[in-house]
């Protein structure tokens, strides 16, 4: 899923079983006869972090990402965060209409984030009874 989503920026495999492996860490996967996408989020005191969503290309707006991210939702709801975050590439400029659609806010930058040194927007979005 990573590697087909992610190409160079995908989570190495070290990476994926410390979030598999960590109690402050959920994966939520996609299963249409196979995994066609997945959620990986981590808790703090301060908020639910999304650190993946990925949905394989040929499974793209069919509203995969927003079930997922909803997914994220009611995770960060069940924990007791009062906020998601997470960053984004500067240039993905989809997935940051995506998100602002989803109510997140753009509340920063991270100079040369990537691997490629590619910037991210670092966003967020209170989480309440009408977020979802």
């Amino acid at each position: 899923m990573e590697r087909a989503c992610f190409g160079d920026r995908q989570f190495g495999r070290d990476s994926v079983l410390w979030i598999l492996d960590n109690p402050d860490a959920a994966t939520v996967v996609e299963d249409r006869g196979g995994i066609v996408g997945s959620l990986m989020v981590a808790f703090d005191r301060e908020a639910c972090r999304v650190l993946s969503v990925a949905v394989l290309p040929g499974w793209r707006r069919r509203g995969l990402g927003r079930a997922l991210m909803r997914a994220a939702d009611e995770l960060a709801r069940g924990r007791g965060s009062p906020e998601i975050r997470l960053e984004v590439g500067v240039m993905n400029a989809g997935a940051i209409e995506f998100y602002k659609r989803l109510g997140y806010k753009i509340d920063g930058v991270l100079p040369a984030y990537y691997s490629d040194r590619e910037d991210a927007y670092t966003m967020h979005r209170p989480i309440s009874e009408g977020n979802a």
